[in-house]
């Protein structure tokens, strides 16, 4: 092949790579705006009016900004304790989820012991069993407990996560066990080893895990509604659901929406460069 064509040909697969780099951007960016604007809209119309807010059109800049509606949905309603009650049960929650499926993922993926695979595999299965088939044997045993409109009642069923489990314990099974066995020679027990060698290895898998179960903490709304039944004990999505406002409710809704991303939008961008790492190294050993 001579040198000219040589070049033509490089300049061609150049040429083609950066259309094709080029696309997949332009493609991205598409869908991102897709998914971005709704939000996008929802902040901005919860600073117009009442009467415009009640339009929904879809505007990028609202026609005449004001603070009513938030003024009004801190001042007519239980917001601040609602945001309260949905920060306290998303971060215990999670911070419980955290250590027990540290602690059974670590479990099932370093120790030996009878029935291990079996008992495993059904907490696996559990994750095939929908949500509101176990919301009514849950609430009669809340309710015999005496726990229905707690704050025991909105975090501890959740803090057993069998895919919280899973995860980790496939991520612990792409570790090599030479970290233990040589803590194990320098006289260190199974405790010492979690918690000083294991525990800080398993930080993309922890980060991945923390920011799905912060999320479904602060957005669920199903499970808070029925085992909750006092305004004070309400969650967030909960008491935005039921919001007694003076115009409605809409704008009011909109504001304590948008007040109720925040959280979410701070938490998630912070964590996702453990996000994909984690659930990526979780999928690489079975």
């Amino acid at each position: 092949m001579s040198p000219n064509m040589s070049i033509r040909t490089t300049r061609r697969v150049r040429g083609t790579t950066v259309a094709r780099v080029s696309g997949t951007y332009v493609l991205l960016a598409g869908l991102s705006l897709v998914a971005v604007a709704p939000l996008v809209f929802m902040a901005v119309a919860s600073f117009e009016s009442g009467a415009a807010a009640q339009n929904l059109s879809a505007k990028w800049w609202p026609t005449t900004p004001t603070l009513r509606n938030y003024t009004d949905l801190f001042e007519h309603t239980r917001m601040i304790r609602w945001f309260i009650n949905s920060t306290i049960v998303a971060v215990v929650g999670t911070f419980l989820a955290l250590l027990t499926s540290s602690t059974a993922g670590y479990v099932f993926a370093r120790m030996n012991f009878p029935l291990r695979s079996v008992l495993f595999w059904s907490f696996v299965a559990a994750l095939m069993i929908p949500t509101q088939v176990m919301l009514i044997p849950q609430y009669f045993l809340l309710a015999r407990l005496d726990w229905l409109d707690t704050y025991q009642a909105l975090i501890l069923p959740g803090v057993t996560s069998a895919f919280g489990i899973f995860l980790i314990r496939q991520y612990l099974q792409s570790i090599p066990r030479e970290f233990e066995e040589s803590a194990r020679v320098d006289g260190a027990n199974e405790g010492q080893i979690y918690l000083w060698i294991m525990l800080p290895l398993m930080g993309p898998a922890l980060a991945t895990l923390a920011t799905i179960q912060f999320i479904n903490y602060w957005n669920e709304f199903l499970y808070p509604l029925v085992v909750t039944n006092s305004d004070n004990m309400r969650t967030l999505p909960v008491g935005l659901a039921t919001l007694p406002t003076p115009s409605g409710g809409l704008p009011e809704v909109l504001a304590g929406t948008t007040i109720a991303l925040i959280p979410v939008l701070i938490l998630v961008p912070w964590l996702q460069r453990y996000l994909t790492g984690g659930l990526v190294m979780g999928g690489l050993k079975g």
